[in-house]
């Protein structure tokens, strides 16, 4: 799975700390669009805006942090 974010957003960080807590990191690749431009750029591709924290599933993008802590606490809690 494919998680964009950007470190100082609250909402990213909501679903970061969900994935450390179930201790799940090595099953997303971390796309951090302040880093790098061209993650924001696959971001509008995707899904049309740079909204984050957005997480990409087999099902399509999530884009609300509580929706996707849901998703991941159902997932792999």
């Amino acid at each position: 799975m494919e998680l964009y974010f950007y470190e100082d957003c609250e909402y990213s960080q909501i679903v970061l700390n969900t994935i450390s807590m179930l201790k799940i990191k090595a099953k997303f690749t971390f796309k951090d669009i302040r880093l790098n431009p061209d993650y924001a750029k696959e971001l509008v591709e995707l899904t049309g805006d740079v909204m984050v924290p957005c997480l990409i599933t087999q099902d399509g993008p999530m884009k609300e942090a509580k929706d996707i802590r849901k998703y991941l606490n159902s997932h792999f809690l």
